[in-house]
């Protein structure tokens, strides 16, 4: 099934939806903390996380965006949305709460641990705004949302719905969560989560098993690439090989980088090679937002490393302002 959104329009915003966190990274680790032990870092970032994530990832890759989220009224959530209106991203969808929701994340060893002080709750969409260009969210607000999106999926030019999964704390894993997919055009779920959810042997069963019931799905798996399939074509992309110091916002900058692919017209591999190429450039430092890349600093990426197997860099013919590996360090 081929699936291809319009071109980007800069009057037609990307709405995100979701829960957002101050985070407080902590960078270089020698090893995990101990009880009653404090160790000092060479490194530590506070920025916007959560569904910030990726609304600062789509607001520097060049895409309106607006964020439909909980702020606090407390001075880190006059923080956060400090940060948030220094990005451009508009926060007219966004509600105020006592407190804001805080993440302590620790990168070690290439992966990250959290703690996080708050909640995960986000605001119901805005029923009378015109329809974004896309939407994105994860399949609880796109159930809560059914009619609205059914509203701005009948419009001339359709809201394109991207939605990830959820881990399930309750470990059912039940389909009825999936319900929601019939409001989504790319799903993309960990590898984990698309496992559970269809009971599947491998990521590549499971992305088919998906793709019968959304037109697009992209099963992400860390180190090991992408998976991606559009009901007819499968096929496996590897990840881009980039030196890891955190990964905290890794996987928001990879769907940013999607919706950016598909607003412009790129087909699915090139589309998923261009979001690999942006959550790959997150990579080198520390912080999650901190490190959302612009399209220059992602052309600049693809072309100083070595591309893997399948790798479409078509992309780079839509990024006119080309960039020298220094661009990489900028932030």
């Amino acid at each position: 099934m081929s699936h291809r959104a319009a071109p980007a329009d800069p009057s037609r915003p990307v709405l995100v939806v979701g829960p957002t966190f101050l985070d407080v990274v902590m960078s270089g680790l020698s090893h995990a903390t101990a009880p009653g032990e404090e160790q000092w870092v060479e490194d530590c970032a506070l920025m916007p996380g959560g569904a910030a994530n990726q609304a600062v990832a789509l607001a520097r890759l060049g895409l309106p965006t607006g964020l439909c989220t909980y702020l606090g009224a407390d001075p880190a959530g006059r923080m956060v949305r400090d940060m948030l209106e220094s990005e451009g991203i508009g926060l007219s969808g966004a509600r105020t709460a006592p407190r804001q929701s805080v993440t302590v994340s620790l990168a070690l060893d290439g992966d990250r641990a959290m703690t996080t002080c708050g909640c995960d709750a986000a605001p119901g969409l805005p029923a009378g705004a015109p329809a974004p260009a896309a939407l994105v969210a994860d399949l609880g607000a796109v159930r809560a949302g059914r009619e609205t999106i059914a509203r701005w999926r009948a419009e001339a030019t359709p809201t394109a719905v991207f939605a990830d999964a959820a881990w399930d704390p309750t470990g059912r894993w039940s389909a009825d969560d999936l319900a929601p997919l019939d409001r989504v055009d790319v799903f993309t779920p960990n590898e984990t989560e698309a496992l559970h959810y269809t009971r599947a042997e491998s990521a590549a069963e499971a992305a088919r098993l998906l793709a019968e019931r959304v037109p697009v799905v992209v099963v992400t798996r860390g180190p090991a690439g992408v998976i991606a399939c559009d009901g007819g074509d499968l096929f496996v992309l590897p990840a881009l090989e980039a030196p890891v110091v955190d990964t905290t916002g890794a996987g928001d900058a990879f769907t940013a980088g999607l919706v950016w692919a598909r607003l412009h017209g790129l087909a699915l591999r090139a589309a998923v090679s261009l979001a690999s190429a942006t959550a790959a450039a997150t990579l080198g430092r520390p912080g999650g937002s901190l490190n959302a890349p612009t399209p220059a600093q992602v052309a600049a990426l693809v072309r100083a490393t070595p591309l893997p197997d399948g790798f479409s860099a078509e992309f780079l013919d839509l990024i006119a302002d080309g960039a020298t590996p220094d661009e990489l360090t900028k932030t």
